[in-house]
């Protein structure tokens, strides 16, 4: 039997006990990325596949984790739940750009 490899640890700026932080992933990745990350630790910790005590209560949070990440609706739904102070990066939350015809003239 091969020696288990451990799990990464999450990225700083994901929320604790967030589907980001069960798939070790950033809020900004990509529906590839996410797919990619729960793959690789579900061939870690199907419980066919894993004799330790905790991979079925692992294998269970990072398929909860998944189904959220994986629908866009899903997901954006979650996202909206943390917040403004959790927004995903390049999304202007809140924010109104105002244009005064002043200062927006190249003199």
């Amino acid at each position: 039997m091969a020696a288990a490899v451990p799990l990464a640890a999450p990225p700083a700026f994901a929320a604790p006990g967030s589907p980001y932080e069960a798939l070790r992933v950033g809020r900004a990745a990509t529906q590839v990325e996410i797919k990619a990350a729960y793959r690789t630790m579900a061939k870690r910790l199907h419980p066919d596949a894993s004799r330790a005590s905790g991979a079925a209560a692992a294998f269970l949070e990072i398929r909860r984790a998944y189904e959220t990440l994986s629908d866009p609706d899903a997901r954006a739904r979650y996202d909206r739940s943390l917040g403004p102070s959790h927004h995903r990066p390049g999304q202007g939350v809140g924010c109104v750009r105002v244009r005064r015809w002043e200062t927006d003239q190249c003199w």
